[in-house]
């Protein structure tokens, strides 16, 4: 009998500690939450996955008129990595062989922004520009509107 608790014990602890597990696994990918932003005055109020994935690679898209431009946010490593691998299903260097590719045949790349600052400056004076950002970052920054919330 004292086995049989000692063992309901055990496996008690072990499926707390799994929880707790997949809780924090929770709150870590949450903290990595990436959605797509426009400024508020634009005319875009919203983007489905599949046109946000065609404008980064390069294919013209007009919603409500708007020609979308992709800004290119590189002012935070993970956070170019977490969008490139959960919204565009790519790696890095799958995306610039995509790019160069689409260069070469007559296309453009978005222009590429590696300060968080100069990003929300231009993305505040073009209402045709989206990009991409941390949720935490998007809801506390003025004059923005999440367009795409994965």
């Amino acid at each position: 009998m004292v086995h049989g608790i000692a063992s309901v014990k055990n496996i008690l602890a072990i499926l707390c500690a799994a929880c707790l597990l997949q809780a924090m696994q929770l709150a870590r990918a949450e903290e990595h939450r990436i959605v797509v932003v426009a400024n508020a005055g634009s005319g875009i109020q919203s983007i489905s996955a599949k046109e946000v994935r065609r404008v980064y690679l390069g294919a013209s898209i007009v919603l409500n008129g708007v020609e979308v431009k992709p800004l290119l946010n590189q002012s935070d490593k993970l956070v170019s990595e977490v969008f490139l691998q959960k919204i565009l299903f790519m790696s890095a260097d799958a995306y610039e062989r995509q790019l160069i590719s689409r260069t070469f045949r007559g296309g453009s790349s978005p222009k590429i922004y590696s300060n968080l600052a100069d990003l929300l400056a231009a993305l505040k004076i073009d209402n045709a520009a989206i990009t991409f950002m941390l949720y935490d970052t998007a809801i506390v920054t003025p004059g923005i509107r999440i367009i795409f919330n994965p």
